[in-house]
């Protein structure tokens, strides 16, 4: 495996390029000619796509993948579960990379780190992504993305590693967005994850996330994506515990890249927006003060769009 730096690069522009390696056996093997865009200056729209838990479904990851391919995203936001397996590199190179390969080939492909991955080596090789990579930020636009590990290894609350970092970074953001994402959900409509919901009350979530919440709500995050979940569910603008239409915050579940799909509570929770059990990916544009998007089904109907507007 390697990992390459090109220096110098321009920022909103098109490079072409070609890899060659010689096998063990010494004979070269070289790629067809692909090409890249670099990230957008800060006033450029741009756009990303949305997909989790494609896990060990090649066949549903590859369709997927093309549908987001046709609509050339700057860049690709994955929720968590790349792979069922994180030790099995058959599952990487097959199910995952040569399943997507028109698009991996040409769009960058930022992950948060699910529970699947197992914090396997694999996936700190296979993804180039900044230190310390289980959590980490970057710019794109006028957007500023953080990323974190909510997996059960890491504690989140006031005083963790990953809490005191966000609190740090979100306060010296000046993006006109921001955006969160990690792999298990704050606010979740699931049937059985967070309880037997077909025979008890359920804490409707990860509650071990909550405290992230105070977070979000502190320095204005406008989006929180997030998988594990194998449906798609968007919440209400939600702030102070409850639906908040003018400063609320949207939580938005996208985990049907390709795992088996999961099922709703049999009552409506109060956060409930809108969801369906379905494989999806979304699609988001922002450009300026106004950011929107669309989730389309594995057959690419459009089933939910909204759009905030600063």
């Amino acid at each position: 495996m390697h990992e390459i730096t090109l220096p110098n690069l321009k920022p909103g522009t098109q490079y072409l390029y070609r890899t060659t390696t010689t096998t063990a056996d010494g004979k070269s093997a070289t790629s067809d000619v692909h090409s890249f865009l670099t990230a957008v200056e800060c006033d450029q729209p741009f756009s990303f796509t949305i997909i989790g838990d494609t896990q060990r479904n090649p066949t549903v990851t590859a369709k997927l993948a093309k549908l987001m391919w046709a609509l050339r995203p700057n860049f690709v936001v994955h929720c968590g579960d790349v792979v069922d397996d994180g030790a099995d590199k058959k599952q990487w190179v097959e199910d995952l990379f040569v399943a997507g390969a028109d698009l991996w080939a040409r769009v960058p492909l930022l992950p948060c780190i699910g529970n699947h991955e197992k914090n396997h080596p694999f996936y700190y090789q296979y993804f180039s992504l900044p230190t310390p990579e289980y959590y980490y930020r970057y710019r794109y636009g006028n957007a500023d993305f953080f990323v974190l590990d909510t997996n059960t290894r890491n504690k989140l609350g006031p005083g963790s590693e990953q809490y005191e970092w966000l609190e740090k970074e979100l306060a010296k953001s000046k993006a006109a967005w921001k955006f969160v994402y990690h792999h298990h959900p704050v606010y979740s409509s699931d049937d059985d994850d967070f309880g037997d919901s077909w025979r008890t009350a359920t804490s409707s979530g990860d509650l071990r996330l909550r405290p992230l919440v105070t977070l979000y709500e502190k320095y204005n995050v406008d989006v929180v994506f997030n998988g594990h979940i194998h449906v798609y569910e968007r919440t209400l603008p939600i702030r102070d515990g409850k639906v908040d239409r003018t400063k609320g915050i949207i939580y938005l579940t996208s985990g049907g890249g390709g795992g088996k799909l999961e099922n709703f509570a049999p009552t409506p929770n109060w956060f409930k927006g809108t969801f369906r059990s379905d494989f999806h990916y979304c699609y988001a544009n922002v450009a300026g003060g106004k950011f929107e998007l669309k989730a389309y089904d594995q057959d690419n109907r459009l089933f939910d769009f909204f759009e905030i507007v600063k």
